[in-house]
């Protein structure tokens, strides 16, 4: 059986890249949820319902959660 955090990381390799290409997307992370499961964070600019609408709560039964970050800048 695939551990939570096993399918969180897989799915975060097949997809993290497609949804980094989205706007207001800054980070895609694996990481506990407000409510203490395994899932996928999605770090955004700032809170864009329309960027929320693109994905579902869920995928494969791990848990897609928001985080409002801000624009995220290297030095």
């Amino acid at each position: 059986m695939v551990e939570l955090i096993d399918k969180a990381a897989q799915l975060k390799k097949i997809y993290g890249k497609i949804w980094l290409g989205l706007d207001k997307v800054t980070a895609v992370g694996t990481g506990r949820t407000r409510d203490g499961r395994t899932g996928i964070i999605i770090s955004l600019s700032s809170d864009d319902q329309a960027t929320r609408d693109i994905f579902p709560p869920e995928i494969e039964d791990v848990p897609i959660e928001f985080r409002i970050t801000g624009k995220t800048q290297i030095h």
